[in-house]
């Protein structure tokens, strides 16, 4: 067994003796709840092979008045969570997934690689994307990640906005203090063929809109490659509304050198075309749908 691999497993088994317990409440009270989840919008049905095609980066905001109610177990986690906040982070009932308001404590901290090396701590392993530029006479990193975050018992991603002055030496980067330099942010996630959830949420007024960071962590949608690297069982499906056709470019620049090609002619962008990727009809919202890249350390 390789040195890295065994590594993440003694990690696995240290962080599993502290998420059993949970676990097993958890997938109890979801398994009991099953018919009614049954009638959610995308809450991880298996897709039909021919319908890949037609899920759509972002899925329509929908009335959660008269969207079908969570169960009471899923209430209660709202509450939980709404009530105590758990720095930042929000409960979707409808998706059964975990996410971000805006600001959350994170905003205050900025980024750097240095923060990638420390999610192992809580078996969290993920691939991740870091396309770096210069715009506006500032050194931008647009970075996504995708993968399994045992913290939460889930399968998730994340897209983060960061930026620094060309002046700063050093790579540590800020999270952007004004909202003019926050995008929209919107993907899909996939674990093995499910449509997991997407961000915005299709459910929550007040989640669309422009974000610096935008995670989501569906809970219970266990990472089973997350020993590998990269995740292939894990997809993005993700569309970035930049400023302008200028910035967009120099995204699509980064993409490139990491191995994602323009959708063939006439293709349809689906999971089933990954490292692929299209600027859209605005000249500045690109779409990318990602699988088999990992920058990552671990």
């Amino acid at each position: 067994m390789k040195r890295n691999t065994l590594i993440r497993a003694l990690c696995a088994l240290l962080c599993a003796a502290l998420f059993i317990g949970t676990c097993s409440v958890l997938f109890s009270a979801v398994g009991a709840a099953a018919p009614e989840d049954a009638v959610l919008v995308d809450a991880g049905a298996v897709l039909a092979e021919d319908e890949f095609d037609a899920v759509p980066a972002a899925v329509e905001l929908v009335d959660a008045e008269t969207a079908p109610a969570p169960n009471i177990f899923r209430q209660g986690l709202d509450w939980v969570f709404r009530t105590f906040g758990f720095l930042g982070f929000i409960f979707d009932p409808y998706q059964f997934t975990i996410i971000n308001q805006k600001p959350v404590f994170q905003f205050f901290l900025g980024f750097n690689d240095f923060y990638d090396i420390l999610p192992w701590v809580v078996n969290v392993w993920t691939d991740t994307i870091k396309c770096e530029f210069n715009y506006e006479g500032k050194d931008w990193r647009i970075q996504l990640w995708k993968g399994g975050y045992g913290l939460f018992l889930a399968t998730g991603g994340e897209i983060g906005i960061y930026n620094k002055s060309q002046n700063l030496r050093g790579e540590h980067y800020r999270c952007p203090s004004s909202q003019n330099d926050w995008l929209y942010l919107t993907y899909t996630m996939y674990n093995r063929g499910q449509m997991l959830f997407t961000r915005p949420s299709p459910y929550l007024v007040g989640d669309e809109g422009p974000y610096w960071w935008a995670p989501g962590y569906k809970i219970l949608s266990i990472c089973t490659d997350f020993l590998s690297k990269p995740r292939k069982n894990v997809i993005m499906d993700a569309e970035i509304e930049f400023k302008d056709s200028a910035m967009a470019k120099k995204f699509i620049g980064e993409l490139e050198k990491k191995g994602f090609k323009p959708l063939a002619k006439g293709a349809t962008m689906s999971i089933k075309t990954p490292e692929t990727y299209i600027l859209l009809s605005n000249k500045k919202s690109v779409r990318l749908i990602w699988q088999n890249v990992s920058e990552g350390l671990y």
